[in-house]
């Protein structure tokens, strides 16, 4: 029998193309600085209702094998949280209105040189899959399949995976985290393309996990020294239970 790591790597690591191109993660240039408001401000997630979930949301992996081999007897992972998505705890789902969402990983340190993002529909058919470098820092790192891609479709729900690849090429043994995610129509947002704490809220408040998750991460990347909105990017991953990673260094892309 398989485990379900191996169930997944199976999934979706065979059916890999040559040649997959690297992942570029969307631009954060132009972000406005938060107001002085922001100093008071709490953004707290609503979950939605659960309708329309996949029967089954829980995750591969546990901590033991969400490192690599080779990094198992390092001093620097001991004290370090293992490799996380960034989704509810309580769900391990959210929904986006992207077409190409950006998902949010905390990595620990690690000695790999890149990680693999899949998205696998509900009949187990490989979506898209996408090689992407990655500097083996610790911290929260963006990943983002290419535009070529297909785009999710409204309404459906795909399962989202990241591999660790440990060595140079992907083996059966890789770490390996899972999560789902459900493209809905975009909502009556006002500004809706503007990245600010409104907006941020906005979604947080109509259940938009990935949409608002992202756009805070963004606010927090730009403004590292802000700590009112440092205290709201922390709080809010406390209110989905991603207390072991709410202080750990965002490293998203430029």
């Amino acid at each position: 029998m398989f485990t379900s790591q191996q169930l997944i790597y199976l999934i979706v690591v065979g059916l890999f193309p040559i040649g997959t191109q690297a992942a570029i993660a969307q631009s954060t240039a132009n972000i406005p600085t938060p107001t002085n408001s922001s100093k008071s401000q709490q953004i707290m997630f609503k979950p939605p209702p659960s309708k329309g979930q996949p029967k089954s949301t829980s995750s591969a992996g546990s901590r033991g094998d969400l490192q690599c081999p080779q990094d198992a007897t390092s001093t620097a992972l001991s004290n370090q949280p293992p490799l996380i998505p960034l989704v509810p705890s309580d769900s391990n789902f959210g929904l986006t209105t992207a077409e190409h969402p950006t998902f949010l990983v905390y990595l620990p340190p690690t000695s790999a040189k890149q990680v693999i993002l899949s998205l696998i529909a509900e009949d187990n058919q490989v979506y898209s899959q996408t090689f992407i470098p990655i500097k083996g820092e610790p911290g929260i790192i963006s990943l983002k399949s290419v535009d070529s891609t297909p785009p999710l479709e409204v309404g459906k729900n795909y399962q989202w995976a990241v591999v660790l690849v440990c060595n140079e090429k992907p083996g059966p043994n890789d770490p390996v985290v899972t999560s789902w995610v459900r493209r809905v129509a975009l909502p009556q947002l006002e500004n809706y393309q503007k990245v600010d704490l409104k907006q941020a809220n906005a979604y947080s408040q109509q259940g938009i996990w990935y949409d608002a998750v992202i756009t805070l991460a963004r606010i927090r990347n730009t403004q590292p020294d802000n700590q009112a909105v440092a205290n709201i990017w922390t709080n809010f991953l406390k209110s989905v239970g991603l207390d072991a990673i709410a202080t750990q260094p965002l490293r998203l892309e430029k």
